[in-house]
This record gives structure tokens, C-alpha cells and sequence, in this order.
């Protein structure tokens, strides 16, 4: 059984106009809870082992949990091809996600809110686990479709060059928190999963309350630089090895 639904070629564009004119869609109530109560026991469990702070899973230590089913369903692959190339008018490529699970909490959880950046693919898929209902719950924000895709990894540096800096997060933080900035917010809910063009996105979440629990997975697809010399070169320089997608190939379409 797969544990995505089968979402159809009208639905998923409805969700590609959606995340063009308002920054995010959605597939809504499309994982049962009870699929999510291990997960949530396991992330309750590891954070509480962390001393209630901020902890992230990589793919390869997701195995055998619902994450790793999600990556692997048909059907979850299905649509990230569909709204791939709906956004970019090209044929999905052949690659695999790049997962990982973050649970904010804690004193340490605080120093991951407000962080504004791009991401470095194309498309990120966002699935809430653990959403506080009180409080201040770690809302995602974002200031939708703000560049294009950068035909070389030098645009793409540049970009990120005038925005992964002190005074423009300070500015951004500022402006968010003081109202003269106003970001799309979005109040996730468990069970459902939200999609949005990470690449072309400025995006960072809230603060939540450092004694409660914001947990979501993050898929990503389709890194548009993985062949730069650019972007390697950089990457071995600073002694890091270029991020591996998780082994499970995206099937191509027959």
C-alpha cells in the first residue's frame, strides 16, 4: 500500500497555480495519524535524550521509518515530477531526494528561527510531524518566488551573497517581527504536506517556544548546480563533500 495518495494531473496543477501566485500548495489530510504516531514517539524519545534541544536526522538514519516510505512512495514521486515540470517547463530529471528531519526545541531550537535563505533545489516538500497547538508554534514564512532560476551557480552565489548576511537578516528579522515586513505565513498541520519553490524563496520559520516541539521533515528535488565546477570546487576547498541524495532513485516516467 502506498502511503501517499495518488494525486491527478489536474489536482497537482491546481497546487503548481497555487505555489506560483501564493508561494506554497498543499495536499491536505493525506497521511493518517496513526502512520505518524511512531515517528512522533521517536522524535519525542531522541529530543528528550538530547536534553529537550534541537537535534536533525539525516536520510540515512530515517530508515525504515515513514519518512523513508514517503521517499519511496510512487505516487509522492509522481507529483514532485509533475509540479518539477510544471514550474521549469523541462522533463524531470532522473535524481533522488535530499531528506532530512529537523525537530526544533530548546534554547538551541531558538537559534534556527529567522533564518532567511534559498534553498539549493528546485523544489522543497515540507511535511509537518510535531506542530505545537499553543503558543508561538514555529510557523514557516516566506517571501514567495523572488528570483528565478540562475542559469549558472555564480548567479545563484550572488544572490545568495546579498542575502546570507548580518545586515540583511538583521533587517529581514526586524522588519518580520516589527510588522513593516510581511511575509506569507503558514500554519502547518499534521497530515498534511505542503510544497513550494525553495530555490526561488526566501524562507526561514518562526520562533517556537523552547519547551515544546517543531518537528518536519524536508524533501528536496533537483539541485539545478550539481554539475557545476563551480560549486564543487567550492564545496572541496572548504574540506565538504558535494550533498548526497538519499539512495532511491525518482523513477522516470515509462
Amino acid at each position: 500500500m502506498d502511503v501517499f495518495p495518488s494525486v491527478a494531473a489536474d489536482a497537482a496543477a491546481t497546487i503548481a497555480t497555487d505555489m506560483d501566485r501564493h508561494g506554497y500548495g498543499v495536499v491536505e489530510n493525506c497521511i493518517p495519524s496513526d502512520l505518524l504516531s511512531g515517528l512522533r514517539q521517536f522524535i519525542e524519545d531522541r529530543v528528550q535524550k538530547n536534553g529537550g534541544e534541537y537535534i536533525a536526522f539525516s536520510a540515512a538514519e530515517l530508515a525504515g521509518t515513514l519518512l523513508q516510505e514517503l521517499s519511496r512512495s510512487a505516487n509522492f514521486q509522481q507529483v514532485c515530477r509533475q509540479l518539477y515540470e510544471s514550474g521549469t517547463r523541462k522533463p524531470a530529471p532522473p535524481v533522488s531526494f535530499y531528506n532530512i528531519l529537523r525537530c526544533l526545541a530548546g534554547q538551541t531550537g531558538e537559534q534556527n528561527a529567522y533564518f532567511f535563505h534559498y534553498d539549493s533545489y528546485v523544489l522543497t516538500i515540507l511535511v509537518p510531524i510535531l506542530i505545537p497547538t499553543e503558543g508561538q508554534p514555529g510557523d514557516l514564512i516566506m517571501f514567495p518566488n523572488t528570483r528565478p532560476l540562475r542559469k549558472t551557480y555564480f548567479g545563484n552565489l550572488i544572490d545568495k551573497f546579498f542575502l546570507d548576511n548580518r545586515l540583511m537578516q538583521t533587517h529581514l528579522r526586524k522588519g518580520v517581527l516589527s510588522g513593516g515586513l510581511k511575509p506569507e505565513k503558514i500554519r502547518m498541520t499534521p497530515g498534511n504536506v505542503y510544497f513550494f519553490w525553495g530555490y526561488r524563496s526566501v524562507h526561514a520559520n518562526e520562533s517556537c517556544d523552547p519547551d515544546k516541539i517543531r518537528a518536519t521533515a524536508l524533501y528536496h528535488y533537483v539541485d539545478p548546480h550539481s554539475d557545476s565546477w563551480l560549486r564543487n570546487t567550492l564545496l572541496s576547498l572548504r574540506g565538504r563533500k558535494p550533498q548526497m541524495s538519499q539512495p532511491v532513485a525518482v523513477a522516470q516516467p515509462a
